[in-house]
């Protein structure tokens, strides 16, 4: 069965040492939402800035600030927030992605693809 973004949230909460009060206590939230949302009976936020706060509590890496914007987004054809901040804001975004799209890549290829902008450059 794939990752949820609840069990996500769920097991990084615990790993950072939250209690379900307290985690929801810190992140503004009631700890009967938060127990719904990593239960999956509630979706999980869609606003970048709610996404960025439960990261930040959790002090998530880089590739696990990414899997949490991911899955919140999982199943639902949208763009997680960070992607979609970046792709309105950056000339040259849509293109890019129309012109991927209309290319047909396979996994094997974006993943290439990935890999040679990540050579690209460095962000500091």
């Amino acid at each position: 069965m794939p990752e949820t973004f609840g069990a996500f949230l769920r097991a990084r909460r615990i790993v950072a040492g939250f209690g379900l009060r307290a985690f929801a206590e810190k992140a503004g939230m009631q700890p009967s939402n938060l127990s719904n949302m990593e239960h999956g009976r509630i979706p999980p936020p869609q606003e970048q800035t709610a996404l960025e706060s439960l990261a930040d509590l959790l002090e998530l890496s880089d590739e696990d600030r990414a899997r949490l914007f991911d899955l919140a987004v999982a199943g639902r054809d949208r763009l997680p927030a960070d992607v979609a901040t970046f792709a309105a804001r950056t000339q040259g975004i849509p293109v890019l992605l129309r012109t991927i799209e209309n290319r047909g890549l396979t996994r094997a290829e974006l993943e290439k693809l990935t890999k040679y902008v990540n050579r690209l450059g460095r962000k500091d």
